[in-house]
């Protein structure tokens, strides 16, 4: 590798954002995940697990993914671009895990999401679900309002503060439930934004084969 190839190499794994974990290539297929961790704990402090990449067909291949404990031991090693491995530098990068747009979720794309798209119908649904159910709420804390302010009877024009706390939780309640319908629904609406985005996406891409 020419040094100019090696620096350019070098800064890209230095502009990497902090990390325990990363791949190394060109890594000897005779040598199994047992023996690369004994080997790499002779030289380095810290090692984790070893984790060897096999294709389809189950054969290893030449990467693996190393995570250490601590993120500054990984990236000197990512800074200076190898790692010794059984007598040999093989080239190190950061590890970036598979994300699922969908479920956001790693590990895994979004065509091979477990989590199935949404479709339109289906949130219209939820949409009203989840309006009848914040409607049952804020009925259901009027009634326990008024029937509490009904029962609020003192020598004073003015309520006692005890008597109203149950109310004040009651609200909170209410807030805390409305909120977290909220995020429900914007988990949805993004399902149903990525489901778009899939669907574009194909088309794009059958648009772009040649006929």
């Amino acid at each position: 590798m020419s040094s100019k190839r090696q620096s350019s190499q070098q800064s890209q794994n230095s502009s990497s954002l902090p990390t325990r974990s990363l791949v190394a290539s060109k890594v000897s297929c005779d040598l199994d995940e047992a023996k690369l961790l004994q080997d790499l704990g002779h030289n380095y402090i810290g090692v984790e697990k070893v984790f060897r990449r096999y294709d389809k067909d189950g054969k290893p291949m030449g990467f693996i993914r190393i995570d250490f404990k601590a993120e500054n031991v990984a990236m000197k090693i990512i800074d200076s671009g190898y790692i010794l491995i059984d007598g040999k530098q093989c080239p190190v990068q950061s590890y970036s895990p598979l994300i699922c747009h969908r479920c956001q979720n790693e590990g895994h794309y979004a065509s091979n999401c477990p989590q199935k798209p949404l479709t339109e119908q289906r949130a219209m649904e939820i949409l009203k679900q989840q309006k009848k159910q914040f409607e049952t709420m804020i009925n259901e804390f009027e009634r326990k309002w008024n029937e509490r302010l009904s029962e609020s009877t003192t020598s004073s024009n003015h309520v006692h503060v005890n008597q109203l706390s149950p109310i004040f939780r009651d609200l909170k309640t209410v807030c805390e439930q409305f909120n977290q319908q909220n995020v429900q629904m914007q988990r949805a609406l993004h399902s149903i934004v990525n489901r778009g985005h899939d669907i574009q996406t194909k088309l794009n891409n059958e648009q772009a084969q040649p006929t």
